[in-house]
């Protein structure tokens, strides 16, 4: 027999080792996030919503965090980078990416809006690139 979370039951319980509770779903496929996990989590008026093939995880929509790391990973083998070499290249590319997202986010600030159509738009980015 597989442990669950009885139906209808109003306080959290504990089920192998993770606080759980059973919610209900609406014929429009809502849910309602209890309070207490909503208030513990400080969630706000968005969430981040993950399907990862066998379960859903919901999680507050704070500043997304994106990890490179596997593909940092899977280029520096590829390259023939094992050991020590290896975890050295991987700290050091890893360490760049703040400044890497940073010099991104200030290079799309400075670049000017554009009225228009979206295929004016492309026509004009397609011109800046054979300029260079």
């Amino acid at each position: 027999m597989v442990p669950t979370v009885e139906k209808g039951r109003k306080t959290m319980g504990v089920l192998n080792g993770k606080t759980k509770r059973r919610v209900k779903i609406s014929k429009q496929r809502q849910i309602n996030i209890p309070k207490d996990f909503y208030e513990a989590l400080n969630f706000s008026d968005e969430a981040f919503i993950e399907y990862n093939g066998k379960e859903i995880v919901i999680r507050p929509a704070g500043d997304e965090v994106v990890d490179f790391s596997e593909d940092i990973l899977r280029d520096l083998i590829a390259k023939g980078l094992s050991g020590e070499k290896l975890l050295e290249q991987f700290r050091l590319i890893k360490s760049e990416i703040p400044h890497a997202l940073e010099r991104l986010k200030q290079e799309a600030m400075e670049r000017p809006s554009f009225e228009g159509s979206l295929s004016d738009y492309l026509d004009a980015v397609g011109e800046d690139e054979t300029d260079e």
